[in-house]
């Protein structure tokens, strides 16, 4: 936008210089003749010399050869500026014009009730589909142009800016969120705690930690939750080195071309908890098919229909994507 706002005022000013020029020769021209010109009427010939209308009515004194030769240059001079800088500003103009025209329409941001994610990753990527399974509405914040065009591809509604910004936050609707990710460098998500929890002091906030010592610091600047990835991970390594794959975490495990083996801890709030398989009526519901649980770190291969589901009871289960994502949504 600057640099085309550079070429019309250059443009501009290249159109002023030559009628300029072409009004004092004109009057030059004129005096030079004896005659008391105007500058009405010497703006009126530049204006019909640079147009190439070619009428002088007045301008007797441009009838000899050096008023010839003077109005050619004119001609020559707003010829030029014509030809050479309107496609300069023009062409440009028209082009950001119908790119715009083409761009897909930003996907509203969400007004309440949503989740705020500040930076982008391949971890996010995972947090978007499990928040999308729970049908939450969610934007994203981020100043890097990459992200941006991600988010514009992908139509994932997007505020671009700093995230330590009051102002940007507001746009993202902060005072009404449910929640937010910090998922930035550690730094900077301490100042976006900082700046969210001054905007919303009620607010979940959760970060995604790079190093260990930095857990204590996070936490002080109003961190509800850390979460490292290191720690997570190695934590799971060692549950199944140790516990026969019995893990306290839900995802997928298993794939049989369009079947899919997951398991899911059924959280104690669930609509399922303590019921029998049978009165939970999972397969009739979700499509899902039971295979196993998880009970206080026993593993009970095909399971009756009278086995208990109680909160923390892992679910093993196949099925396809779909009636899997909707035995995760039931729980």
């Amino acid at each position: 936008m600057a640099q085309l706002r550079g070429r019309f005022t250059l443009f501009l000013s290249a159109i002023i210089l030559v009628i300029i020029t072409g009004m004092m020769g004109y009057l030059y021209l004129q005096w030079n003749a004896g005659q008391e010109p105007t500058l009405i009427d010497a703006f009126s010939w530049t204006i019909i010399t640079m147009t190439t209308l070619g009428a002088y009515s007045t301008a007797n004194a441009l009838n000899n050869s050096i008023g010839q030769l003077f109005t050619s240059i004119v001609v020559l001079l707003g010829i030029s500026v014509f030809f050479f800088g309107a496609p300069l500003v023009f062409i440009p103009w028209m082009e950001k014009k119908i790119s715009q025209l083409f761009q897909p329409r930003p996907i509203p941001i969400p007004t309440q009730g949503h989740v705020i994610i500040c930076g982008y990753g391949e971890i996010i990527d995972e947090v978007i589909d499990s928040i999308k399974l729970h049908t939450v509405p969610f934007v994203i914040i981020d100043n890097d142009q990459k992200v941006i065009r991600h988010c514009q591809e992908k139509h994932i509604p997007y505020v671009k800016g700093d995230p330590t910004k009051d102002e940007i936050l507001k746009k993202a609707h902060i005072t009404e969120a449910f929640s937010l990710i910090a998922a930035k460098d550690d730094e900077t998500n301490a100042f976006i705690a900082l700046t969210a929890k001054g905007l919303n002091k009620t607010m979940n906030v959760l970060a995604i930690s790079e190093r260990t010592q930095n857990v204590m610091t996070l936490y002080a600047a109003g961190v509800n939750r850390v979460i490292n990835p290191k720690i997570f991970a190695g934590s799971i390594l060692g549950r199944r080195a140790c516990h026969n794959f019995s893990l306290d975490v839900s995802g997928r495990f298993a794939m049989f071309g369009d079947l899919e083996i997951r398991q899911y801890a059924i959280a104690s709030n669930s609509p399922i908890a303590d019921r029998s398989i049978k009165d939970a009526l999972i397969r009739s519901i979700t499509g899902a098919i039971i295979i196993g649980l998880w009970k206080e770190g026993d593993f009970v291969l095909n399971p009756s229909p009278e086995e208990g589901l109680t909160g923390g009871t892992t679910l093993v289960a196949i099925g396809t994507e779909k009636q899997l994502d909707s035995l995760y949504k039931l729980l």
